[in-house]
């Protein structure tokens, strides 16, 4: 009688057990045909008025558009970075929180200031890549790269140069100094904006930043430029001649993109990287990204986890060649 009811019980949970498995399946799979049915917060892991902050707030407003739900952006600064992503990482993979990311992700992680990187995030897609330009303020001595140059030879270390430690914009200075010889004094700050309030305000000497974060100062006469970093001059300050111009071999891009926590499904991913090149393709989205002074350069999901990779690569070797990490 014993064994007849044991086998009974074991049959029937079994059975509710399979029951749960097929429920649940068909759940998961219904998510994901739904998907997205409520608001995708996107995760900026720097302060709001920044470069990063006003890209991801034009893409946020043009994907609403596409998905037809709310795009929330929630600026999670501190820590150059990796604050936000921490909050990213630890996100449910449900497809309804993205990190907004760039260089800094895998600078933080290569230079050991956070325990994890690229590979802990599930990369949707690149937007937009971008270039700066050296900026000071207007009281300072020098006019063009050369003066600059010609003072850091003469006073080494003497200086100062703000950046976001585990940044970017920490490689940038790395590479003038590497490519002109010279040394500088590197300050950190945190965000975009307190490092034009400091430059603007003598706090610092010099930092890297976009046409747009530089806007509001350079039309107000508080701040300029003595180089721009990209291959060609920018059209909208075509006036200042790029840093290869003036003899100096240095080339440096910020290229922003969206990743999802780890283990998110690849139909979502697959979803919302379409819905994404919708965005890049659209000639409003494509004028407002060149008024910020960045460029539309969209890279779908697949090819941009090849991106990122050879992207590491590439950090890994300039920090080393700038001796800011050991070989």
């Amino acid at each position: 009688m014993f064994k007849k009811v044991s086998f009974i019980v074991y049959t029937f949970l079994i059975f509710m057990l399979a029951a749960c498995g097929s429920s649940s399946d068909g759940q998961n799979a219904q998510d994901t045909e739904d998907y997205p049915n409520d608001s995708i917060k996107i995760i900026v892991p720097w302060d709001a008025g920044g470069d990063t902050d006003a890209v991801y707030r034009i893409v946020g407003e043009e994907l609403s558009e596409v998905l037809d739900q709310n795009v929330i952006i929630e600026n999670i600064a501190g820590g150059s970075g990796i604050i936000g992503s921490q909050e990213a990482l630890t996100s449910k993979n449900d497809g309804y929180t993205m990190l907004a990311i760039h260089e800094s992700l895998p600078m933080s992680d290569l230079m050991g200031q956070a325990d994890f990187g690229i590979d802990d995030f599930e990369p949707i897609a690149l937007m937009t890549s971008s270039y700066k330009a050296v900026a000071t303020s207007v009281d300072s001595p020098w006019d063009d790269m050369e003066d600059l140059l010609d003072d850091a030879e003469d006073n080494p270390g003497d200086i100062t140069f703000a950046a976001s430690i585990g940044s970017i914009t920490q490689l940038e200075p790395a590479m003038l100094q590497t490519a002109a010889d010279v040394e500088f004094n590197i300050v950190g700050f945190d965000g975009t904006a307190e490092r034009m309030k400091a430059v603007v305000g003598n706090d610092v000497d010099l930092a890297t930043v976009s046409v747009t974060a530089g806007k509001e100062y350079l039309d107000d006469g508080r701040m300029k430029l003595l180089g721009f970093g990209g291959e060609e001059r920018n059209e909208q300050i075509p006036d200042i001649e790029t840093l290869k111009e003036q003899g100096i071999d240095v080339v440096s891009s910020t290229n922003r993109g969206l990743a999802f926590p780890k283990d998110t499904p690849e139909e979502i991913i697959e979803k919302m990287s379409e819905a994404l090149q919708e965005v890049a393709e659209d000639s409003d989205f494509q004028k407002q990204i060149e008024d910020t002074g960045s460029e539309v350069n969209f890279i779908g999901s697949d090819q941009y986890a090849d991106y990122l990779i050879k992207e590491e690569e590439d950090i890994e070797k300039s920090l080393i060649n700038s001796d800011l990490i050991d070989e």
